[in-house]
């Protein structure tokens, strides 16, 4: 099945529903990282779905929680770039490259984990409102260093190689810890996953049904 190139580049909506769209992406990343749950919340469709490297389910198993390596008396920062979004009638799909750099604790140690990801949205419009209807995570790559330069944080090289590359440092703390997670998040190290997240978001934005997709299970 050749499946659109996620469209182009070109705008073929209005103005104002690119820039509708474009305010509620970069509202999403924002309220969720100031904790402004009820704004949070309201970028949702109610029938949403949010996938992470920590959790998949509805509106209520993301917005106000976080992940178990995750201290809020500690540094957490979220930069992105401008969301690219593709627009197809009442349906956009939105790529959001992100960086977010927070400080975990590895045993008595903290450190700095800088994370690389590609967020990406389908969101939707109904009765004249944009809102995300669904959000999945692409890993590209991130790395780690001690809060306090020449502070030995005890690596453990054996397991930190044994981890995916493209989310290496985020399972190794989430696992320090005492979380897991899973090998089989999509990450630039698998470019197949990342064809196959591509296929099925675009897909959804021609209006295809997700039934003819070998959908990603993460």
């Amino acid at each position: 099945m050749t499946l659109p190139i996620a469209l182009s580049c070109a705008r073929t909506g209005t103005v104002s529903d690119y820039d509708t769209v474009t305010n509620l992406i970069v509202g999403e990343r924002m309220y969720r990282a100031g904790g402004r749950e009820e704004q949070h919340r309201d970028c949702f469709w109610e029938d949403a779905t949010i996938r992470t490297s920590w959790q998949k389910g509805g509106v209520d198993s993301f917005v106000g929680k976080s992940p178990v390596e995750m201290r809020h008396d500690l540094l957490s920062v979220n930069r992105s770039a401008s969301p690219l979004v593709h627009l197809n009638g009442d349906r956009a799909f939105v790529e959001y490259p992100s960086t977010t750099i927070r400080s975990v604790m590895l045993g008595e140690n903290e450190a700095i984990l800088t994370s690389y990801m590609r967020l990406l949205y389908k969101v939707e419009k109904r009765g004249g409102q944009w809102r995300i209807f669904e959000l999945a995570t692409l890993f590209e790559g991130d790395q780690i260093s001690p809060a306090l330069p020449g502070t030995d944080l005890d690596i453990d090289t054996g397991l930190a190689l044994s981890l995916r590359q493209s989310y290496r440092w985020l399972a190794y703390s989430r696992m320090a810890a005492g979380g897991t997670e899973s090998d089989d998040l999509p990450g630039t190290d698998r470019p197949e996953d990342v064809k196959r997240l591509y296929d099925e978001f675009n897909g959804w934005l021609a209006g295809i049904s997700t039934e003819d997709f070998e959908l990603l299970n993460y």
